[in-house]
């Protein structure tokens, strides 16, 4: 099942995506979701990130590559306002000179977590997404602090979300792949992720409580540089293509 947060005639709405049709969102979206009343063409919906803005984006950093003796990966947020939906416009701020892209599986909860083991862990996974973790790759050296600045990772429209929600996936085999104006940057496999879907969310949920609606980005492959005029595809087996174009701040 693919399930879209979208504006429809002037209201969100969440709703079941058949194909280039949607149909209201019946139930619980967690618990029972189902398809109620026919809508219309999805072509008419302005789609938005699948998020709540009560909900939070945690982000894991390194969780691809080789394995040392960490006992688990790097966490930081992305600030609410860096969330944006399919097709709207990463902005590549005035100040910057190099952004990039790192296209990751969204890992959506489904139910309360906190100290979650990894033996139930898949438990509280309603369904993945995309998610693309821009990054303001030179402030990493430039600023105070380096690496551990906010400001590189959560300028305004830093990480887009979406399309949809799918659910039923194995998040631990999926392809994933991200393509620059067509041309293919990425082609991994979450299989290759060091840390899976269930010990991420025993480690995030021994830090913080996750609740249902939020997103654990789980980490990249590979990134690469972006520019004004860029469009920029996330796809991941099973979900979709998450689409945004590049435009300039000024």
């Amino acid at each position: 099942m693919h399930l879209a947060r979208f504006l429809w005639n002037d209201r969100i709405r969440w709703g079941i995506v058949k194909g280039n049709d949607v149909w209201k969102q019946r139930g619980n979206l967690f618990r029972n979701a189902r398809a109620g009343d026919y809508l219309g063409p999805l072509a008419q919906a302005r789609i938005l990130p699948p998020l709540e803005r009560t909900n939070k984006i945690v982000a894991i950093a390194a969780n691809y590559g080789e394995k040392d003796d960490r006992d688990g990966p790097g966490i930081f947020m992305k600030q609410p306002g860096t969330n944006i939906g399919h097709r709207e416009p990463i902005v590549y701020p005035e100040i910057c000179t190099k952004i990039i892209h790192e296209a990751e599986l969204g890992i959506v909860i489904g139910k309360t977590a906190r100290h979650v083991d990894t033996e139930t862990a898949i438990d509280h996974v309603f369904g993945y997404t995309c998610c693309n973790d821009i990054s303001a790759r030179e402030m990493t050296t430039s600023d105070l602090g380096r690496g551990q600045s906010m400001r590189w990772k959560n300028f305004d429209t830093f990480c887009p979300v979406g399309p949809t929600i799918a659910t039923g996936l194995d998040g631990d085999n999926l392809r994933i792949q991200c393509r620059v104006n067509g041309k293919t940057d990425v082609d991994g496999s979450t299989h290759d992720m060091i840390f899976g879907v269930a010990e991420l969310i025993n480690w995030v949920s021994r830090v913080m409580t996750l609740y249902p609606g939020d997103i654990i980005s789980s980490g990249c492959p590979v990134t690469a540089e972006i520019q004004v005029g860029d469009t920029v595809e996330v796809e991941i087996e099973g979900i979709g293509t998450l689409i945004n174009p590049v435009v300039s701040e000024c």
